[in-house]
């Protein structure tokens, strides 16, 4: 049983990693057609609108057809595909396919939505990847025999043969400076009266924003600002007086 690779997610594939996809350029793959599907980094054209499983593949080059898994990739979902099932491929947004070399199925949940793949394994890019993750949000493992992980770039997934692994996601956090005390809180867009509440600044003050010069700069009623992490912010009494 195979592991997918992280350069799964930047489509540079070889034979060991996702299956036997031929060498030739994508371009070159395929009869000419007016129906693109795109299997991996392979793109196959058909003149057939709604070939199957087994064509899709074998186009791609993944051959045999019956030792491989087909997962199509919709909008935050995907679904295996039967080598007899038909794929209409008129339908936009359906044409994106991942192949396997493999005999089985694994199964995971993002925020309740289920997901198939064709491998044991799957790296925290292709997860926000497919999933279709914010950078403003983490991914978090649930676990219920220890603490929930909060995963990284360089986290993989094991996929169990058993059950179904459930991820979530959560606003992912920064670290700002308020008056000269670090604070922690959701990354994202805030407006000016947003920020005031979750940095905890008193009620009627004005609040400030460190800029890249290093100057203040006051942050107008009703601004709309993306906090990042590091940011400095000073409040302000409405009389121009520092808190």
């Amino acid at each position: 049983m195979r592991t997918d690779d992280d350069s799964a997610v930047s489509g540079a594939l070889t034979e060991d990693r996702m299956g036997s996809a031929a060498s030739e350029p994508a371009a070159e793959r395929g009869d000419s057609g007016a129906f693109a599907a795109v299997v991996n980094d392979t793109r196959v054209m058909f003149q057939d609108p709604v070939p199957d499983g087994r064509q899709i593949l074998t186009e791609a080059g993944f051959v045999p057809a019956d030792e491989h898994v087909l997962i199509q990739l919709v909008r935050r979902g995907t679904r295996s595909i039967g080598l007899d099932e038909a794929v209409d491929l008129r339908k936009p947004g359906i044409e994106a396919f991942r192949a396997f070399k493999s005999d089985r199925l694994f199964r995971f949940t993002v925020d309740g939505r289920g997901y198939e793949w064709g491998a044991p394994t799957i790296n925290e890019p292709t997860l926000r990847e497919v999933a279709d993750v914010d950078e403003d949000h983490v991914l978090v493992l649930e676990r219920e025999d220890a603490e929930d992980r909060v995963l990284g770039p360089d986290d993989r997934v094991k996929l169990s043969d058993a059950g179904t692994e459930r991820l979530r996601t959560r606003k992912r956090l920064v670290t700002v400076c308020i008056d000269g005390a670090e604070k922690k809180i959701p990354a994202g867009v805030y407006s000016t009266e947003q920020l005031i509440e979750v940095l905890g600044v008193e009620p009627g003050y004005l609040l400030n924003l460190v800029n890249a010069e290093g100057q203040l700069e006051l942050l107008k009623p009703n601004a709309k600002l993306r906090v990042k992490d590091g940011m400095k912010f000073f409040s302000q009494v409405p009389c121009g007086g520092s808190s």
